[in-house]
């Protein structure tokens, strides 16, 4: 084959061995298919709020990795020491220089909601 020459409308006027042949050899006539897609595989914002418990694994993972979404959170932890000092669930990171410190008497919810309830009792220190 001659693959200069048609090559202006090889798209129409090529037989297909033609252009078979000339991508094969020439590069020339080659039929470039292209996929294009702009669905995402799971979208990302749906179920949000439920993330954790009602995305699936796949879900979970697409969604951290390429939106930071739906990520598994590491486990919280309360601390208590002292006259009591305390290092809540909701505090950012666990130095002791940041707890609260709280000098009153009485019962007090660490944690209450519909599956843990954790009830304290302070009682300040009698000189």
């Amino acid at each position: 084959y001659d693959c200069s020459a048609g090559f202006v409308s090889w798209q129409t006027g090529w037989s297909i061995s033609k252009k078979a042949w000339c991508c094969a050899n020439e590069n020339k006539g080659c039929v470039v298919t292209t996929l294009s897609t702009t669905a995402e595989p799971y979208d990302c914002n749906a179920g949000f709020p439920n993330a954790i418990a009602g995305w699936s694994p796949a879900k979970k993972n697409y969604c951290c990795t390429k939106y930071s979404k739906g990520c598994a959170q590491p486990p919280k932890k309360c601390t208590l020491w002292g006259d009591p000092h305390v290092i809540s669930f909701d505090q950012v990171g666990d130095a002791k220089a940041d707890a609260l410190s709280f000098y009153g008497d009485g019962d007090f919810w660490l944690v209450k909601s519909s599956t843990v309830s954790i009830q304290a009792r302070f009682e300040g220190t009698k000189y």
